[in-house]
């Protein structure tokens, strides 16, 4: 119990830091692309040499290595389209619509844990689809952007879904550094391709190094750990459920920054709270299902 409870603290403080994503998204001021690749390279250089510290091995040599690479593929569009809807809309909106990755983890958790679908989780799934329609409902000139925003949710879904696999079998950090080493080999390759590869971190101006810096380093290196670490004690539904903490943490500091900018309608924040509660049901539900786990009778006999 106290081991899901530090998981629990330990995720809440990761989806507190994943909060300013959005807001480094739009301060920095690169393109998606350029983004997304100078990110991850800070990102892997982070990891790698917190590893060497650590004395933890990143050797290459496991059977999992492709499924990194693999996984790497669907983070890169992750990443890619979340920072695309940020710069075609607003860090808030791309934000909230993240909430839509709890629909798709209900249905497709039950299929790579081969378990039985929950009702709950699809209820409480169906109420963050409408608290986001409910969100959105009055914002038509940002449709694009609601689009992309959720296709990124659907990614993120899916391979934090199979994180929760590998974290079973692996240790995090040798994780995440394939992952996100893969997301930069792959977005290098196709800049490179374009012939449009990014001036080096030294060239750009001194607020884009220091966003740079915060968002590889804290919100990426360190937080990437903790968000697949957490998954040896909570499932994939409460992981995502939870990160719909994200866009409030996201639209609080957004509305900080630049005010007006990012203010909404007040059916919007009505959406918010309905994913809160959400979060909270759910929440109930886990420690009730915990203690029903607890009570019942080892068909095996066992004491």
């Amino acid at each position: 119990m106290h081991s899901r409870r530090n998981a629990l603290l330990l995720l809440h403080l990761t989806v507190f830091i994943w909060g300013f994503t959005g807001i480094f998204g739009k301060l920095i001021q690169q393109g998606t692309l350029h983004l997304v690749y100078t990110r991850c390279i800070i990102a892997a250089a982070g990891l790698a040499l917190a590893a060497w510290w650590m004395r933890r091995t990143l050797s290459p040599r496991t059977p999992e290595l492709a499924m990194y690479m693999l996984t790497g593929v669907l983070i890169t569009g992750h990443w890619i389209t979340f920072y695309g809807a940020i710069k075609i809309s607003t860090a808030s909106i791309a934000a909230a619509c993240l909430s839509t990755s709890t629909v798709f983890t209900a249905l497709l958790e039950p299929l790579w844990f081969k378990r039985r679908v929950r009702a709950y989780e699809v209820v409480l799934g169906i109420i963050v689809v409408g608290a986001l329609l409910l969100l959105f409902g009055l914002e038509t000139k940002y449709r694009l952007g609601i689009a992309v925003a959720v296709l990124s949710a659907l990614l993120s879904a899916w391979f934090n879904i199979i994180n929760a696999r590998l974290v079973q079998r692996d240790d995090p950090m040798r994780i995440s550094f394939y992952e996100i080493t893969s997301v930069a080999v792959l977005m290098g390759a196709g800049l490179l391709v374009m012939g449009d590869l990014p001036p080096p971190l030294w060239d750009l101006p001194t607020s884009d190094i220091v966003y740079h810096l915060l968002l590889g380093l804290v919100c990426t290196s360190f937080s990437f750990v903790t968000g697949i670490m957490v998954m040896r004690q909570l499932s994939p539904f409460t992981v995502m459920l939870t990160v719909n903490l994200e866009p409030v943490y996201t639209i609080l500091i957004a509305l900080i920054i630049w005010g007006e900018e990012e203010k909404m309608r007040t059916g919007s924040y009505l959406g918010i709270a309905l994913i809160l509660l959400c979060l909270l049901a759910n929440g109930w539900f886990q420690r009730r299902r915990t203690a029903q786990e607890l009570t019942e009778p080892d068909p095996l006999g066992r004491g």
